[in-house]
């Protein structure tokens, strides 16, 4: 088994694994794919759909959602894309790589029912203009999924997240690229400090851990924030992990150029 990473491979996981972070994270990604799928069956009436799964990772999640229509998994990761096709493709999935960055390739996927992002927007440039590529990228009548953490990140996950993004920020965020939210999802989970620093020290530990350096530099910057782990780390009772997860329906954009507002906590 892999160690802790942002990407999830639940045939190799722990999934009983409830007091350890393998259990956690199983738990919580296949968590908000479940909550997606079931939010779409029932917006769209159990009808049949052509759906898109962005960052789609190791293809699990495409699996879940292939009961809903055709799903096109789409990852930056050529090995995952790999992975994906080996252990998750079905006469309803295909996967292929591709950069939510890279605006040509999101205009060539075309039109599709529903767009499901999770995990994504904190990775993005852009977070505005990908949204708005979504909002773009739905037939008539479609919805969208996105999910994103609804906590601080930003010490531990540069560069590879470039912003955390509050609860108010998120509803300035869909209101400015043309979303109505129709549904709201929240998940939280404490990570025992002790399973946290096994983890992350670990061989085959997937996620690179910032310099020292980069944690005091980001803390002086963002005091609270050390605060903040001070207490969860002594007694907070553990590092605080959560998710937002929302069904959005596109609405017409009132404001077509918006102040793009920094989405930093």
């Amino acid at each position: 088994m892999s160690g802790i990473s942002e990407r999830v491979y639940p045939k190799e996981m722990d999934a009983n694994g409830v007091g350890n972070i393998q259990g956690v994270m199983y738990k919580v990604f296949t968590t908000r794919y479940k909550v997606a799928m079931d939010w779409l069956r029932h917006y769209f009436h159990g009808r049949e759909l052509r759906v898109v799964d962005i960052a789609c990772g190791s293809g699990y999640g495409t699996e879940i959602l292939s009961e809903l229509g055709e799903v096109v998994g789409v990852d930056l990761d050529p090995e995952v894309v790999h992975y994906a096709r080996k252990n998750y493709k079905n006469e309803r999935t295909s996967f292929m790589v591709g950069n939510a960055d890279d605006f040509e390739f999101l205009e060539s996927l075309g039109k599709f029912d529903a767009v499901v992002s999770l995990a994504t927007v904190e990775h993005v440039a852009d977070a505005y203009t990908y949204m708005s590529w979504i909002h773009s990228a739905l037939k008539p009548g479609g919805a969208s999924v996105v999910c994103f953490p609804s906590v601080a990140t930003m010490d531990w996950a540069m560069p590879h997240h470039k912003r955390d993004i509050s609860i108010r920020q998120a509803r300035r965020l869909f209101r400015k690229t043309g979303f109505e939210v129709k549904r709201d999802f929240y998940q939280n989970h404490k990570l025992d400090i002790r399973h946290l620093i096994s983890e992350v020290t670990s061989y085959d530990n997937e996620i690179p851990v910032p310099p020292l350096r980069q944690w005091v530099k980001y803390y002086l910057i963002h005091p609270h924030h050390a605060i903040l782990r001070a207490y969860e780390t002594t007694i907070g009772g553990g590092i605080h992990f959560g998710d937002q997860e929302y069904l959005l329906l596109p609405q017409p954009v009132v404001e077509p150029s918006p102040v793009r507002a920094r989405l930093t906590s």
